[in-house]
């Protein structure tokens, strides 16, 4: 497949004597949609290296080329690329190189049989048993989990592409989670709830199993779990593809300590804008550092204020 590559200066410049104000917006500029009516000043986006656009309100987009034909209300390509040559901006066909596709690692479905139905660790933190069952959970005696509560992690085809495992003994010497596979592979749980998320076209972003854990027993079911601090492009590709109207990032509130989750949470937004629309993403921060220290009626006195 060719498309056509622009100087990112050109670019820049068609658009502004086109009539757009550019926001910049890292690797994309962000404008109001001239060709129509609005009154949203970044609901459009555009790449600063192909110009390859997408209006965010009326959820279309396309090449550098349509963009041009819309805005001057040119009748087809020939007349685009006429207008565009009088400017003397040099088109250059180039081959769209993709990037090898790498297919992730899976583990048996045998490992399965070593999560042991032990669930007092998560059931004193008033998790239910059913909720856990719900995601395959288990305590792990022996091997890399040891003394682990761990959940598999699934793919769309049902296999397993890793491990999520929570130190049980609040070992001070090793870490409170331990990930076996590549965390940027992960989008979960969606094996378990990728039909409610498409449903009520809305997700909560948060760093954790335990803080989804903690809403799934509040009712919050519609929770994508990042397993840190970065927000991955699986997670972001799938909100793209399901069209989400609502995203809420709710990293934990470290205000009182390092603001970690506080500064990721900034980051993740700074990401979610260069594909989505500035209204349909928010940062909503647990009342307290994070959800496993909330009860399910703070939770949902929560959720009503958001």
């Amino acid at each position: 497949m060719t498309e056509n590559s622009y100087n990112m200066e050109d670019i820049r410049d068609i658009l502004q004597e086109m009539g757009y104000s550019l926001i910049d917006s890292g690797p994309n500029y962000r404008s109001c949609p001239i060709y129509r009516d609005s009154d949203s000043k970044d609901v459009l986006s555009i790449e600063k290296n192909t110009g390859k656009w997408y209006d965010f309100k009326e959820r279309v987009g396309g090449s550098f080329e349509d963009l041009v034909k819309i805005t001057l209300k040119l009748n087809n390509a020939n007349e685009v690329r006429d207008w565009l040559s009088k400017k003397s901006i040099v088109i250059t066909p180039r081959e769209e190189v993709k990037p090898l596709i790498e297919e992730p690692k899976t583990y048996p479905q045998e490992y399965l049989t070593k999560l042991l139905p032990i669930h007092d660790y998560w059931i004193n933190r008033g998790v239910s048993k059913e909720t856990l069952e719900t995601f395959k959970g288990g305590y792990v005696k022996t091997g890399k989990m040891a003394g682990r509560y761990t959940f598999p992690i699934f793919n769309g085809k049902q296999e397993i592409i890793g491990f999520a495992g929570r130190d049980t003994f609040s070992n001070q010497d090793r870490p409170k989670w331990k990930i076996i596979g590549r965390k940027n592979n992960f989008c979960y749980p969606l094996v378990v709830n990728k039909n409610i998320i498409r449903q009520l076209k809305q997700v909560y972003i948060v760093e954790s199993i335990g803080d989804m854990l903690s809403l799934w027993e509040a009712g919050v079911k519609n929770v994508i779990v990042t397993f840190g601090l970065d927000l991955s492009s699986n997670v972001i590709n799938f909100l793209l593809k399901i069209d989400v109207d609502k995203i809420n990032i709710s990293f934990n509130n470290d205000s009182e300590n390092n603001s970690a989750g506080n500064l990721a949470a900034q980051s993740a937004y700074s990401k979610l804008i260069n594909f989505f629309d500035s209204n349909q993403i928010s940062i909503k921060l647990p009342s307290k550092k994070d959800f496993g220290e909330m009860t399910k009626e703070e939770i949902l006195q929560w959720k009503n204020k958001i």
